[in-house]
């Protein structure tokens, strides 16, 4: 066996492994110390597939939900840490919420330890211009970003959260009125007398 060979081999041996370790990380009827150890190991081998299993651990909710927030507060001090000794991390986090359409709230937390303020505004801009107010069968992507965005006053991303007022859906329509009057710029006003005028 060549060199490359082995090379391959343990690579092809290592997504395997992976793989079946993610089984563990969703299944919700696994016992909580079984699936710790099994997280720890997903750590351990730091390649960029653990890591977006770590990150699949977001997207399931224990039973038992002190269990559920102590693996996921878990999961999210790992990937700020990995995210500062590996660059990498982060934008693996990135692409995740880029491409997810629930399930956010936690990779965000995530981006928003390792972003500076202006970074994260700009960051929950370009996730919010691709949306629009369209009718979406599940909305939560775009009330997420909403809410995150009630965290960083920058005109752009009022201006952004702006669009939402003529949304579809009236949750993200008062998501986006409460966020507007916590970002408090002029600019929303008219905006939101329109929204209350069609509401009645």
């Amino acid at each position: 066996m060549g060199f490359l060979d082995f090379l391959f081999d343990k690579e092809l041996a290592e997504k395997k492994k992976i793989a079946k370790l993610q089984k563990s990380v969703v299944n919700m009827y696994v016992q909580p110390q079984e699936r710790k150890f099994i997280m720890q190991q997903l750590r351990e081998i730091g390649s960029d597939d653990a890591v977006r299993v770590l990150i699949s651990r977001f997207n399931e909710s224990s039973p038992n939900s002190t269990v559920d927030l102590e693996e996921k507060q878990w999961v999210y001090d790992v990937l700020v840490d990995m995210s500062r000794q590996t660059p990498g991390v982060q934008k693996i986090v990135e692409e995740h919420v880029h491409k997810a359409d629930s399930h956010i709230n936690w990779p965000i937390k995530v981006l928003s330890d390792l972003f500076t303020y202006q970074e994260m505004a700009n960051y929950l801009r370009e996730l919010l211009e691709p949306l629009t107010t369209d009718y979406v069968r599940d909305p939560e992507k775009k009330q997420e970003v909403i809410l995150h965005a009630a965290e960083f006053k920058t005109e752009e991303l009022a201006q952004e959260v702006a669009r939402f007022l003529e949304d579809a859906n009236e949750t993200v329509r008062f998501l986006a009125v409460d966020t507007l009057i916590t970002l408090g710029f002029p600019l929303a006003t008219e905006p939101m007398v329109r929204c209350a005028i069609h509401e009645e």
